[in-house]
C-alpha cells in the first residue's frame, strides 16, 4: 500500500517543555500528597494527633495526591501524544493534510 502524497518532515510539531515540566511538578505533588496521607495515619496510630485532626489532614493530603496524579498524567500524556502525533499518522496510513477531511 502506498501513500498518495509523502509525509514531509519539514514542519516539526512544537513541543512544549512547559507542559512536561508542569506534569512532573504535578507528579511531585502526587508523591507529596500520598506520603502525607500515609504519614497522617501513622500520626493517628502513634497518638501524635487526635482522630479528627488526623483524618482531616489525611483528607487534604489525599485530595492533593489524587489531583497531582490526574493533572500530572494528563500533562505528560498530552506532551507525549504531541511528540508522536506524526508517527501515529504515518502508522495508520494517513497523510498530514487529510487528517481533517473525511473520505
Amino acid at each position: 500500500m502506498t501513500l498518495s502524497a509523502p509525509v514531509s518532515n519539514n514542519v516539526s510539531a512544537k513541543r512544549s517543555p512547559r507542559l512536561r515540566t508542569f506534569g512532573f511538578i504535578a507528579l511531585g505533588f502526587c508523591a507529596l500528597g500520598y506520603a502525607g496521607f500515609v504519614a497522617s495515619f501513622f500520626a493517628i496510630k502513634a497518638s501524635y494527633v487526635s482522630m479528627a485532626v488526623g483524618l482531616t489532614m489525611a483528607g487534604v493530603f489525599g485530595v492533593v495526591g489524587e489531583a497531582g496524579l490526574w493533572i500530572g498524567a494528563a500533562c505528560l500524556g498530552l506532551s507525549f501524544y504531541a511528540r508522536r502525533r506524526e508517527k501515529l499518522a504515518r502508522w495508520f496510513g494517513r497523510v498530514k493534510g487529510n487528517l481533517a477531511r473525511s473520505s
